[in-house]
């Protein structure tokens, strides 16, 4: 796939993940959990923030993020209007990052002491990885606003 592509689709859906955020109408509600559930939206909110600067920014924008996955779980490291200007600076920092990736590079190697989820995992796997990653995820924040009928 064309790496402007993958830029194209990350920017539609973290503006996805904003107008989620903007559609709780407290912040309460962004951290509770649902009944057969394990974790809020705001905790998978974090936990996205978390994996998209540690698999893109770090290794392609050297942006020098220090992840905390067990606080993207535990913690609440940011209110509903902080998750907002978070995510809208994930946006550049992704459209930085993956201008950084020449085109012949995204069949290469995507390095294993970052990630390892195949055995033949290139730069545009592990892309096309944390692409559905997103996605997974936003349709999990997506069903437990609707349920809250925020």
């Amino acid at each position: 796939m064309n790496i402007d592509y993958y830029t194209i689709l990350f920017d539609r859906d973290i503006n996805r993940l904003i107008n989620e955020v903007k559609g709780y109408t407290d912040e309460d509600s962004i951290w509770q959990v649902l009944p057969g559930t394990t974790n809020s939206a705001g905790h998978l909110l974090q936990h996205l923030i978390g994996n998209l600067k540690t698999y893109i920014g770090n290794p392609f924008g050297n942006i020098r993020y220090e992840r905390d996955r067990d606080a993207e779980f535990s913690a609440r490291l940011f209110t509903p209007e902080e998750f907002i200007v978070t995510l809208e600076e994930l946006i550049g920092i992704i459209s930085f990052s993956l201008s950084k990736i020449p085109r012949e590079a995204m069949a290469s190697a995507y390095p294993r002491e970052i990630l390892s989820i195949h055995p033949d995992q290139t730069v545009e796997y592990v892309l096309m990885h944390l692409l559905s990653h997103l996605s997974y995820h936003m349709g999990q924040i997506n069903y437990q606003r609707r349920y809250l009928k925020l």
